[in-house]
């Protein structure tokens, strides 16, 4: 009966961790650049200057 107490608060947290993480959007230029919007409409999230991959 102790460890269910100990427990299940833990698992809880636990739990909504991982589901917030699943959540996010992770996806983008991870702040290099902010989104912006060309003349034709299209959202980008890189310049054209970023060809090169950072490695």
């Amino acid at each position: 009966m102790f460890e269910i107490i100990i427990l299940v608060p833990i698992m809880w947290i636990v739990m909504s961790a991982i589901y917030m993480l699943l959540l996010k959007n992770v996806e983008g230029t991870k702040g290099i650049t902010s989104e912006y919007q060309t003349k034709d409409g299209v959202k980008r999230t890189a310049k054209k200057d970023r060809e090169d991959f950072i490695v």
